[in-house]
């Protein structure tokens, strides 16, 4: 099982390591849950720290959403959760922003191609969010 969390702010989260294998970079990072996001989505202030190379990625992605219209860079990626009994990986095109004043300050998603793939468990009253992969 791969649980979640509540932020203070009470907007569900879930921690995941994501590698771009053709980058060889790794990161971890802390997802926003977004069931109304198609995809999973990584923003610069997740990749500030550990210089993305965005200049590099060639695959630009036009994407509108709650922000507006912004351009996106889908790189092939595994993102990986870990639970009590070991790591589930999924391999997926993960969409990394680029850098822009409209998305700088946003956090990053957990979208429906991975959560179209798991089972979820949401109770905001017990503060319980979590996933199974059966």
């Amino acid at each position: 099982m791969i649980l979640g969390y509540c932020k203070e702010d009470e907007t569900p989260h879930v921690n995941a390591r994501l590698v771009f294998p053709a980058l060889a970079i790794g990161l971890t990072v802390d997802l926003l849950v977004d069931t109304g996001s198609f995809a999973t989505i990584l923003h610069p202030g997740d990749v500030s720290e550990i210089r993305f190379p965005i200049d590099e990625l060639r695959n630009e992605v036009i994407v509108t959403g709650i922000s507006g219209t912004q351009t996106y860079y889908g790189e092939p990626a595994v993102i990986s959760f870990y639970d009590g009994e070991g790591r589930q990986d999924f391999r997926i095109d993960l969409y990394v922003a680029k850098p822009h004043p409209t998305v700088d300050g946003l956090e990053s998603l957990l979208g429906r191609d991975i959560l179209n793939q798991l089972g979820m468990s949401y109770d905001f009253r017990r503060s319980r969010l979590d996933f199974s992969v059966e």
